[in-house]
């Protein structure tokens, strides 16, 4: 009996010693509940992952034992990017740290800090998801979303301005004066004036059919007609359809048209579809006195900093904003540098032609209560209506007929 009681003993005291918990316990006071110990220690080992993950000088939400990552990433995707890029300059400032999927993340709206990005070759990389790019054909593939740098290099040459249009054949003159050659050459030349014709055209065409996106109550939906005059006019211009009809407004004419060009502005700046730009940082650098390392993420958001510097009218719709020379780090639609958008001469001379057609020929005005500030919108890489609601539908009114206004 005092055998097996002693053999107990012994076989206690054994896996005792192989217990590591128990060498902290008999350090731990007998007030202390025995419970507590595990906790104790799970808090110090969090305590010092926190430490671990360095501290930033960036303002921001807290890396916080690597719960803030985990909320910042969350916040994306349930707020969409555009409206968690508002929200954490809204909260923290116009330079601010985050994480997306895991990955550090500037979100910046600062005029100084977005030219410095813009204009530098070390951050001609876009950031997205590998997977899906890959679904829409676009990783590593293309101009917009490409973030190979090599690979982008090799291809932007050709959308440079005065090679948009080197190898599309000129379909139909614009004018039985004008002469225009097989192959259009440049924006500047042939490949303007055709291009104008166009947009013209098809804009006069469904005009000219509204019948078909009109409602049973006489409104138009307004983006159904943009669809169909934009669909068109890609397939005349980029397919080759052939065209027909007389031109109203000529390229001699695009240098005039500054009070269109401050409305299409204006319009940009105050409602943009686009208002976020995606780079990633090549090499180690350093922008407004904040560190940026090598593989940083970071978010112009230029629809926020488009409404914080410079412009008198930065909250309502107003041609005053644009009535003196704007400098170009405070205003930037189309980014600029060796990054910036491949279409934006070919955007201007499009908008331009297609709202100087469509007002020439009607008179267009939105149902009582449904303006631009009631459209519920969504906010994500890009700001879109939501279709499901009928505030997208206007009046459209005809004007007398150019001819005889001519004639007058």
């Amino acid at each position: 009996m005092a055998e097996n009681a002693k053999q107990n003993h012994l076989e206690k005291m054994i896996l005792e010693s192989l217990n590591p918990l128990t060498y902290f316990t008999s350090l731990v006071p007998d007030f202390m509940p025995v419970a507590t110990v595990p906790i104790i220690i799970l808090i110090c080992f969090l305590f010092l992952l926190w430490n671990h993950e360095e501290t930033s000088s960036i303002p921001g939400p807290g890396y916080c034992m690597g719960i803030g990552p985990l909320l910042s990433h969350g916040r994306f995707l349930w707020m969409g990017v555009g409206n968690a890029c508002n929200y954490y300059n809204k909260t923290y400032g116009e330079f601010v740290r985050v994480w997306i999927s895991g990955e550090e993340t500037f979100i910046i709206s600062k005029s100084s800090s977005v030219f410095h990005v813009m204009k530098h070759w070390n951050y001609v990389s876009r950031f997205g998801s590998k997977l899906g790019l890959q679904c829409i054909g676009m990783y590593e593939n293309g101009i917009i979303f490409n973030n190979n740098p090599a690979h982008w290099k090799e291809i932007r040459p050709f959308f440079t301005k005065g090679d948009v249009f080197p190898e599309i054949p000129v379909v139909l003159p614009v004018s039985p004066q004008a002469n225009i050659p097989a192959q259009s050459t440049s924006l500047s030349g042939p490949g303007l004036v055709r291009m104008i014709a166009i947009c013209v055209e098809s804009t006069i065409v469904h005009l000219d059919k509204l019948e078909e996106v009109t409602t049973e109550v006489g409104n138009v939906n307004v983006l159904n007609l943009m669809r169909r005059i934009m669909l068109d006019t890609s397939n005349k211009l980029f397919l080759g359809v052939p065209l027909d009809g007389d031109r109203d407004i000529q390229s001699d004419d695009m240098p005039n048209l500054k009070i269109v060009e401050n409305f299409i502005y204006e319009s940009m700046r105050y409602q943009p579809v686009v208002d976020l730009i995606m780079r990633k940082a090549l090499q180690d650098d350093v922008i407004d006195g904040y560190p940026v390392k090598k593989g940083t993420n970071i978010i112009l958001n230029i629809g926020r900093m488009h409404k914080l510097e410079f412009f008198p009218k930065p909250n309502e719709f107003s041609l005053e904003n644009f009535e003196k020379n704007v400098p170009s780090r405070y205003f930037q639609p189309f980014g600029f540098g060796p990054r910036g958008c491949v279409g934006k001469f070919i955007a201007m001379v499009m908008m331009k032609a297609i709202l100087v057609t469509l007002l020439r020929r009607c008179r267009v005005q939105t149902m009582k209560g449904r303006g631009l500030n009631n459209i519920q919108k969504n906010n994500d890489l890009s700001m879109h209506p939501i279709e499901r609601q009928p505030l997208l539908e206007m009046v459209f009114t005809p004007r007398r007929s150019p001819d005889k206004n001519q004639g007058d």
